[in-house]
Formats: C-alpha cells, sequence, structure tokens
C-alpha cells in the first residue's frame, strides 16, 4: 500500500495534481503557438544558458511519464483515471518539446520594458531608461541616475544581437543607446 493511500485526505489529490496541469501545459502550448506565430508583439525571446535543458527536457519527462503509464495500464485495474491523466500529462510534454521557445524574455508594455531571465527579472519605465548594453551572457539596463539592471545568464549569439535590437527600436524608438557587445567564447 502506497504511502499516499494511507492518509485518507490525501487519496483524491493524486489524481487531481495530474488533471490540473493538463490545463496548464494546454495554456503554455497555446502561448508558445501565438508566440511563434507573431502574435506576441510586445514580447521578444531569447536564448539563455538554461535552453538547452529546457528545449530536452520536455522529451525526457514526456517520455517517462508515457512509458509509465503505459505500464500501469497494462497492469494495474483500479487507477485508470491518474493513468490516462499521465499519460495526456507525457503526450503534452512532448508536444511542448517541439514547440520549444527560448526563455529569456523582453517585453513592452505601458512604456516599460521588462527583461525576464528565469527569476532574474526587473522592469524599468522607458523614458527613464539611458543605454541598454547587450553582451553575450548578460543584458544591462542603465538607467539615468546610472543605476544598472543586470539580466545574466543568456546565450546571446550575432543573430540575437540584431532582432532584440531592431525589437527595442521597433517598440522605444531610437531615444536609448543600444550597445552590441560581441564578445567571444572560449
Amino acid at each position: 500500500m502506497a504511502f499516499i493511500d494511507r492518509i485518507e485526505f490525501l487519496k483524491p489529490l493524486k489524481n487531481i495534481v495530474f488533471l490540473i496541469s493538463i490545463p496548464i501545459i494546454i495554456w503554455d502550448i497555446i502561448e508558445r503557438l501565438k508566440y511563434r506565430n507573431g502574435k506576441r508583439k510586445n514580447i521578444l525571446r531569447i536564448r539563455t544558458n538554461n535552453d538547452d535543458y529546457n528545449r530536452i527536457f520536455p522529451f525526457i519527462f514526456g517520455t517517462i511519464l508515457i512509458v509509465a503509464s503505459y505500464f500501469g495500464l497494462t497492469k494495474i485495474e483500479s487507477e485508470k483515471i491518474l493513468l490516462y491523466s499521465i499519460l495526456i500529462t507525457g503526450i503534452l510534454y512532448l508536444i511542448t518539446g517541439f514547440l520549444f521557445v527560448p526563455t529569456g524574455i523582453i517585453k513592452y508594455k505601458n512604456d516599460k520594458l521588462s527583461f525576464a531571465n528565469g527569476n532574474n527579472k526587473h522592469s524599468i519605465e522607458i523614458d527613464k531608461i539611458d543605454s541598454i548594453e547587450l553582451k553575450s551572457t548578460d543584458i544591462i539596463i542603465a538607467d539615468k541616475s546610472q543605476k544598472k539592471y543586470y539580466v545574466n545568464f543568456m546565450n546571446l549569439v550575432e543573430s540575437d544581437y540584431q532582432k532584440i535590437t531592431e525589437f527595442l527600436k521597433d517598440k522605444i524608438g531610437n531615444n536609448i543607446e543600444i550597445k552590441n557587445v560581441l564578445q567571444h567564447r572560449l
């Protein structure tokens, strides 16, 4: 008997956890499709150091869930809802793997620029930005009082510099200096 089966109030949770994850993953898939189809005009997704992991994780985790649910469905008769929800979750994870988008975000909204890479997030009003420096591993935003905001762990390549520069000039104009510092990787 599993631990979760021994605690009476946790029994319903084992089915709910995967059932709740299904709409969340579907929403993520829809957002990825909207971005890839150009319907998120105020967002630019950029490469980060974690993208290699984020690109492969859905395939590994989805495959594990699918294989586990398959064996569970062939061997266990009593947990069909849980096993089918695990199977659907695994399939949805595989789909997210095929719809990969970089995890770094530059977002323009309400005259503010937001930069995000995981938990490293900064939002600053456009009229307070003095300059933006693009490096292969960092984006550095300096405000007019010369306070600097760092978005670290980026993995920018030369084509990203052009995309970022075009996105920023389109959204904020030419009033802010954008410095491209191409660094050679060792």
